[in-house]
């Protein structure tokens, strides 16, 4: 070869090596910040892919230049092939619009043309999945249902792949300024490259592009192996081989600062990873919410946690779930002023019940009253949340009963009673309206026991069941049919403004509060605001011991054997029969009968909802509103 002519093939190697190094720059604009990476780790995966592909078709090498970056840099596998995704989906629109620019001047415009138009509707179907995926849940559901035939950490890491590409295609990181620039001057140094290689073989331009870019799934040697209109094979081999095997003599030479500080000069603005999207999953501190989120997005399990990973953590980074045993949603939060609070979030109807709980807690705050603050809100009708401060240090009264003197648990249990005490004193009025009573036993008795016992009857496929060897049937039931005795079990009928909601669960224990301790929650809408209900939501927690079960309870059809095992502790008796004479004292032994019956009712609201969560859950609650009805029924007639 003239000395000219390998001046230039050097130079034309020099410009594709350098076009390498500013793919690689720009790639790290959509990879996070690492600072534990390697220098020049995508540099590296990028030359090992494009090795791999020069021997195997079908772009394989993408996915090991995936493994190899994700290593390298210590970033997730699935995170990693979306960023390889999108910046070919990038790729693909530039190639489509330079192939249909010189389609006229080409030696085959037809071929050149049908090329354009195979990369533009490429593009456009990435686009379009990618919208598919933001918007459908279906098409959520089908990729979830796909990748369940692998185990579930694969299934969760398909869902992270798609998801965040689908973010990196529609969020805007391939327009971003940086991005588009790194992929002008990118392409600009290609084809200065192209160029200068034309120049070595006295072929047109057109002519080396076509070679090298128009038959993608095919592997590099495939393609230089058949190449057509250019006869120097040689020449075409060491002008695409030589930069791919400079990049992995990096691997050997990297002792050397001289060439790490050259390389670096290529790099420098984009392997830190400065400018890379904010992708959903830098949300979330931890892996495990951010599965959570992933999980139910995915699969539609869960609106309260898909919506939340959605609509309420634009602000904030999750550093927690609190899962409870409502349709909202809890979580501790960190907000971009790095503050911890406590978000509350939920959708559809659940929102408008949230609503009503922030309104309750703003408007009954009162020194006399240790209710959490609302300290700010926001929503859209459909969705809702409001903010909490998260007070430190604190432990809900469920933990501080199991490790407390008994004496204690019994002058914080007194605490919150009189507490609420006071707010019913103070809003008390006469009796409440008779049709609201007539109401409140019709949808919180009758039809709530009869959406029980169609499951019951369905789940056990007999009227006749035995709990725990004890034998019981569902003519028990028949009471909750009848008006008259439902009504004769309201003798109190005086209403109040009440908390709704009042269990150990939403007593927070709070050293440093001025009062020891704060309520949350609250559960207004009752139709009937007896303050009876909130002595009752006491007693829910306190009689079977409600937070374990809720817990853990679940039981399973055998035949109409059911083995239920409340394992109520004995800090919870103790704290049972305190609660027991406070009610007797305050209300008389009629008004503790009454107590007990709205206990029953609280378990039957209950049942329901656990029935729509679980076969197996409604299955415990309806043993545990079987036991309780059991007991009344033997003790007041």
């Amino acid at each position: 070869m003239p000395r000219d002519k390998a001046i230039l093939l050097a130079l034309a190697v020099l410009l594709l090596m350098v076009a390498h190094g500013a793919r690689a720059a720009r790639w790290a604009f959509l990879v996070p910040r690492n600072d534990a990476a390697r220098r020049l780790s995508l540099l590296i995966s990028l030359g090992v892919g494009y090795a791999v592909n020069a021997l195997v078709p079908l772009r394989a090498g993408e996915i090991i230049r995936g493994v190899v970056a994700a290593r390298l840099r210590k970033v997730r596998f699935s995170l990693v092939m979306a960023t390889i995704v999108s910046e070919r989906v990038a790729d693909l629109a530039v190639l489509a619009l330079l192939t249909a620019a010189t389609a006229g001047v080409a030696v085959n415009p037809s071929y050149a043309l049908a090329t354009a138009a195979l990369f533009a509707t490429s593009t456009a179907v990435a686009l379009t999945l990618a919208v598919l995926v933001r918007r459908s849940a279906s098409a959520r559901r089908l990729v979830w249902n796909a990748a369940g035939v692998f185990n579930g950490r694969i299934q969760l890491g398909i869902a992270d792949f798609v998801w965040t590409a689908t973010e990196m295609l529609l969020g805007g990181a391939l327009l971003r300024w940086r991005f588009l620039t790194a992929t002008i001057v990118m392409w600009g140094l290609y084809m200065a490259a192209y160029s200068a290689f034309s120049r070595v073989i006295d072929a047109p331009v057109l002519d080396v592009v076509a070679t090298i870019l128009q038959q993608p799934l095919r592997s590099l040697a495939d393609s230089l192996g058949g190449a057509g209109t250019i006869p120097d094979r040689t020449s075409l081999f060491i002008f695409v081989l030589t930069p791919i095997l400079l990049i992995l003599g990096y691997g050997w030479l990297k002792r050397s600062h001289t060439f790490a500080r050259a390389a670096d000069l290529v790099l420098r603005h984009g392997r830190s990873g400065r400018g890379s999207p904010s992708a959903r999953r830098d949300r979330f501190s931890a892996a495990s919410s951010y599965e959570s989120f992933l999980g139910a997005l995915f699969s539609g399990e869960s609106q309260a946690v898909s919506g939340f990973g959605m609509e309420a953590v634009d602000d904030c980074i999750v550093h927690k779930f609190y899962h409870g045993g409502s349709d909202a949603l809890t979580a501790l939060v960190e907000t971009n002023q790095q503050r911890l609070i406590i978000r509350k979030f939920a959708v559809g109807g659940a929102a408008q019940k949230l609503k009503v709980q922030a309104d309750w807690l703003q408007r009954h705050t009162a020194p006399n009253l240790p209710l959490v603050e609302v300290i700010g809100e926001r929503g859209n009708g459909s969705l809702y949340s409001y903010d909490m401060p998260l007070v430190t240090p604190t432990n809900d009264f469920y933990d501080v009963i199991h490790s407390s003197p008994t004496q204690r648990n019994r002058e914080r249990l007194v605490q919150v009673l009189d507490c609420i005490d006071v707010l019913h004193t103070r809003t008390a009025a006469d009796e409440g309206d008779p049709d609201l009573v007539v109401r409140y036993l019709e949808e919180k008795v009758s039809r709530n026991a009869a959406t029980i016992l169609d499951f019951a009857r369905h789940t056990l496929g007999r009227d006749d069941y035995r709990i725990n060897d004890v034998a019981y049937d569902l003519g028990e039931w028949r009471h909750f049919a009848d008006r008259n005795w439902l009504l004769a079990q309201l003798g109190d009928r005086r209403v109040a403004t009440i908390h709704g909601d009042l269990t150990i669960e939403n007593v927070i224990i709070a050293p440093d509060h001025p009062r020891g301790l704060y309520i949350i929650d609250p559960n207004p809408e009752n139709v009937f605001d007896s303050p009876l209900i909130d002595w009752a939501k006491m007693m829910q927690s306190l009689h079977l011991g409600y937070e374990t079960l809720n817990r853990s309870l679940s039981c399973s059809p055998n035949g109409g054997v059911i083995q239920l095992t409340t394992a109520r502790s004995q800090a919870y008796a103790e704290l049972h029969e305190t609660l027991e004479a406070k009610v007797r004292s305050r209300f008389g032994e009629d008004g503790l009968r009454e107590v007990y019956f709205h206990e029953l009712v609280n378990y039957l609201r209950l049942t329901t909802y656990k029935i729509r969560q679980s076969q197996n859950r409604g299955l415990g609650f309806f043993a545990c509103c079987s036991l309780l009805l059991r007991r009344y029924q033997e003790r007041y007639g």
